[in-house]
C-alpha cells in the first residue's frame, strides 16, 4: 500500500512541475483525498476587482480548494473577503483559513485567520461559503487567501451515539 501511494505522489510531483493544471470545473474528477498540493497555494484578488489568480491550479490544500474568492470594499472603507470552498478529501473534517491583505507596494496591511464552518464538519465534496472582515482598512488594495489547516470536529456525531 505504501509503494502504491509513494508511486501516486512520484507521479503528481511530476505533473504538477509539468505544468499541468486543473481547473475548478472539473475538481470532481480529481481524487486530492489527504495530498497537499502547491504547498503554500495563494488566491489572490485585487480589492473589488477581478480574482487576479485564475484559481487553476485552484488554492488547493489539506484537502480543500478554493473554488471562489473575492475581496471587496464597502461605503465606509471596511475590507472583507468572500467565496467559497471546496472538501476534495474523502474524509469529513473542518477547515482553516487565512487571509492577507496587502498595501499596493506589498506589504502586509492585516492578517485574519479564520473557520468557515466553524465547530462544524464539511463533508467529502461539499462546498461552503465564507467570509471574513478586516474592518476598515484604507490601504489594502490587494487579498490573498490561503488553506492553512484541517481538523476533524465533533460537529457531526449525534449525542445519541455517544450514550451507552
Amino acid at each position: 500500500m505504501k509503494e502504491m501511494y509513494a508511486v501516486l505522489l512520484l507521479g503528481i510531483l511530476m505533473i504538477v512541475s509539468a505544468g499541468c493544471s486543473t481547473s475548478p470545473e472539473n475538481l470532481s474528477s480529481v481524487d486530492f483525498d489527504e495530498w497537499n498540493f502547491g504547498l503554500g497555494a495563494v488566491a489572490r484578488a485585487s480589492i473589488n476587482g477581478e480574482t487576479t489568480s485564475n484559481l487553476a491550479p485552484p488554492a488547493v490544500q489539506h484537502g480543500f480548494a478554493v473554488v471562489d474568492f473575492r475581496a471587496r470594499r464597502d461605503e465606509y472603507d471596511r475590507v472583507f473577503v468572500v467565496g467559497e470552498v471546496k472538501n476534495v478529501g474523502v474524509a469529513t473534517k473542518g477547515v482553516e483559513m487565512q487571509a492577507t491583505l496587502r498595501d499596493a507596494a506589498g506589504r502586509v496591511v492585516a492578517v485574519g485567520h479564520f473557520y468557515p464552518a466553524g465547530d462544524y464538519s464539511i463533508g467529502p465534496d461539499q462546498t461552503w461559503p465564507f467570509a471574513h472582515s478586516f474592518g476598515k482598512q484604507l490601504d489594502g488594495v490587494e487579498a490573498e487567501l490561503r488553506i492553512v489547516g484541517s481538523f476533524r470536529t465533533i460537529g457531526n456525531i449525534s449525542t445519541v451515539s455517544l450514550a451507552r
